[in-house]
């Protein structure tokens, strides 16, 4: 999110400025006499502009005009000089005139209020504190003194204290600013409900400021409610028609919800407002990163690193965009640097795999297999984020760069003698557009659709040579290039070696996720029960993407709890009765989970582990409603048993003499139903998974040819089904009718063949 004040946890000036101004609201034209004066302080100290400042001072004291004021023009022309100090940045005048004035009058309100004013924009906040409540015991009824301490204790961290102090001041007086102070600290600990009560609260006792509009957008945006962000954005920015800041937030909501475009419309105003904002050149990298169009998000990223070179996120990104695009010399140049600033992130291992790449580019991919050359440790590791310290002494340390190696040139282009290579990736565009997901949150990703579409039709050639539904006698899969556990032994194609094909496109596309089988993780890890977990609710946040699913996963969840459990009746009752997941945590009085069954098909009256849908209470006021599917070894291997029986019975029936068509799809489904159910890897079990589906219709001739419908993922269709005849009930009424007879395979070179390297797939993953 991108924050209009630019000081996160420092002081807010913008807001002191304001509670602080010399005269009351109402007198409008003694306002602008000591603005005008103000414009003079870049001359101070010259006798003239002094002369002008004391005159005015003198002027409003006269009018019993100082806010704060004691009601003695002499008194109160001094209290007015030292807020003229404070506003235009002389601190150590105003603390020595406030000084001094207490010196004098020890119960002077309003010389605390101004010198803890400048303690507090100086950083000396446990000062200002003492000022403040100095201010507070002189004259507790002063809502000023109140909230003045409560934005101090915020800027210390003292959030709880701070949310008091300001409740208190909105308690004597209702104004729009503290309510907004308060928002801003329930923004900054998470509470995102409150949070957004006081923003708007603010928004409707000062509907002008720009500021309000802009952090109530960003706490809409923050709570997943993507759309209404960009309404207030749109709000602040009318009222300011260069508030380059929300613009820029706006275009991120945008992004968030997946609308590419419109996000770009916005950082453009932003950069049109200030061609030199920093953020926005990031944020619109991110964008166009997340989009897949890795060459001009490249762009962005040097230009924020060119105009703030303390910008670490852009140089972390820069980094990532140069390993995917193969810039692998330059992208370890960027993460040493970024590195060198902060040595615990994990940019290091994003920094281990490139060198890896860097030293497998030019080997055949049909001689190795990743998951098993590099360390358990060090995947499990990166999956977890941890400290590199924790795991750099215990892996072996790759070999530098090698001038001898050249990065992936990006200016390669394919000639018309590559005609066969150009119709290759063209029909991978084609296909792997089918995986792009018409629901809120999923930005159309052009390099992941090229990836999935190579990945698709290279699985359905290598069933077409394993099913022998074409001559090829010299099919041949070199154990060393498969995942399967080295300690199992397995002659035979099988489930694993398709969606192998699957996640090495994915591995290879996407350096910025670790993707892995989970069963090649540590061997501690794999028994502790390491797996995926995907957050429909976290904190107070919806996710965009899995939210729509929370209603379908509660009432699940509310049965399975009747079912399952030996609850009272009573409690069992209320659990029936639970409209949201926040009334099932307070029935059931803890954190707590539950498993989903998954009926066996080649086990009667066997059910599997399925995920577990879980509900765990996060402060503060706040829940994470969530599956998480653990990988032990004894589920693995009840998936195993499950996986191995619906491909073999795929395989028998595809090699019959005369095809089955809706019999083998239905068994296409059903693999399809279990690995979703399984959920093999540490991330992109979703996409490979949809992948080898349409990769295994592919081999038998037939493209689908329609896209996902609105607001249907297939993964989560497959999770929230017990049984496989729903699964394909579900998803057989719009796949069937989409599948059509394709001969386009016969028309392909092997993709095995045109791209065998990690060089020559990330060229095609390059190439526009």
């Amino acid at each position: 999110n991108n924050n209009n004040n630019n000081n996160k946890s420092s002081y807010n000036t913008k807001t002191i400025t304001k509670s602080n101004n010399v005269f009351n609201d109402s007198n409008e034209n003694e306002f602008t006499l000591i603005q005008n004066s103000k414009q003079l302080n870049e001359k101070l100290p010259s006798q003239f502009d002094m002369a002008a400042t004391v005159a005015a001072s003198a002027t409003v004291a006269a009018r019993g005009l100082v806010q704060h004021g004691s009601g003695k023009a002499e008194v109160d022309e001094k209290i007015a000089l030292g807020y003229f100090y404070v506003n235009t940045g002389n601190f150590a005048q105003s603390i020595e005139m406030f000084t001094d004035l207490i010196k004098r009058n020890p119960n002077l309100k309003a010389a605390y209020l101004g010198r803890g004013t400048a303690y507090a924009l100086i950083g000396n906040l446990d000062t200002a504190i003492r000022d403040f409540s100095s201010a507070i015991k002189t004259d507790s009824s002063c809502a000023d003194s109140w909230k003045r301490r409560g934005q101090a204790l915020a800027a210390k961290g003292n959030d709880s204290e701070a949310i008091a102090d300001i409740s208190k001041s909105i308690s004597i007086t209702s104004d729009d600013d503290s309510f907004y102070q308060r928002g801003l600290i329930y923004f900054k600990i998470k509470n995102y409900r409150l949070a957004l009560s006081d923003f708007k609260k603010a928004t409707e006792l000062d509907s002008e400021n720009k500021l309000y509009w802009n952090h109530l957008g960003l706490c809409f945006n923050a709570i997943g409610n993507s759309l209404e962000a960009v309404d207030a954005h749109i709000k602040a920015t009318k009222i300011d028609p260069i508030f380059k800041e929300s613009f820029a937030n706006a275009g991120q909501a945008y992004r968030d919800y997946g609308d590419f475009k419109k996000s770009l419309i916005f950082f453009e105003k932003a950069l049109k407002s200030d061609p030199n904002y920093a953020h926005s050149f990031y944020l619109r990298g991110l964008a166009k990163f997340s989009a897949g169009d890795h060459k001009n998000a490249l762009s962005d990223f040097q230009n924020a690193i060119r105009l703030d070179p303390s910008m670490r996120d852009s140089r972390h990104m820069l980094g990532v965009t140069m390993h995917g695009l193969g810039l692998i010399s330059k992208a370890i140049k960027e993460y040493d640097t970024f590195l060198s600033s902060k040595p615990d992130h994990f940019a290091w291992y994003q920094r281990e795999i490139a060198l890896f790449v860097h030293h497998n580019l030019d080997v055949p991919c049909s001689t190795f297999n990743i998951d098993n050359e590099l360390s358990p440790s060090f995947k499990e590791a990166w999956c977890k984020r941890l400290h590199p310290n924790l795991i750099a002494q215990k892996i072996k340390k790759l070999p530098n760069l090698k001038q001898s190696i050249k990065d992936v040139d990006l200016n390669l282009t394919f000639s018309n003698s590559n005609n066969n290579i150009i119709n290759l990736i063209s029909s991978a565009k084609k296909i792997g557009q089918l995986l792009q997901l018409n629901s809120p949150g999923y930005l159309e990703n052009k390099r992941q659709h090229k990836a999935c579409g190579l990945a698709v039709i290279e699985i359905a050639q290598t069933l077409r040579r394993v099913w022998k539904l074409e001559n090829d006698n010299q099919f041949y899969l070199d154990s060393k290039c498969r995942s399967i556990n080295v300690n199992k032994k397995c002659e035979s194609f099988g489930w694993r070696d398709m969606y192998d094909i699957a996640v090495r496109w994915r591995q290879y596309s996407e350096p910025n996720d670790p993707v892995w089988w989970v069963d090649l993780l540590s061997a501690e890890q794999f028994a502790e029960g390491f797996g995926s977990h995907t957050p429909m609710v976290t904190g107070q946040t919806h996710v965009v993407r899995y939210y729509p699913m929370c209603p379908r996963a509660l009432s699940i969840m509310k049965e399975l709890i009747i079912e399952q459990t030996n609850l009272p009746q009573l409690i069992k009752s209320r659990v029936a009765t639970s409209s949201t997941y926040k009334e099932l945590h307070d029935v059931m009085s803890r954190d707590f989970w539950i498993v989903t069954p998954c009926y066996s098909i080649s086990r009667p009256r066997h059910i599997l582990e399925g995920t577990r849908l879980t509900i765990q209470y996060i402060a503060p006021e706040g829940y994470e409603f969530s599956i998480r599917t653990p990988g032990t070894p004894p589920r693995w291997e009840d998936y195993d048993v499950e996986m191995t029986f619906v491909w073999n019975r795929l395989c028998t029936e595809i090699s019959c003499s005369e095809l089955d068509l809706e019999k083998v799809s239905d068994l296409i489904l059903t693999l399809t139903f279990y690995w979703y159910n399984f959920m093999p890897l540490s991330r992109g079990s979703a996409a490979c998974g949809f992948i080898a589906l349409l990769g295994m219709f592919l081999a038998l001739g037939y493209e689908i040819n329609s896209q996902v419908p609105k607001d249907q993922q297939v993964d989560w269709e497959g999770i929230l089904s017990p049984k496989h005849e729903q699964f394909i009930s579900t998803i057989s009424s719009w796949i069937y009718p989409a599948r059509q007879k394709s001969n386009i395979l016969d028309n392909l070179m092997l993709v095995s063949e045109a791209f065998p390297t990690i060089r020559k797939m990330i060229e095609a993953l390059n190439f526009d």
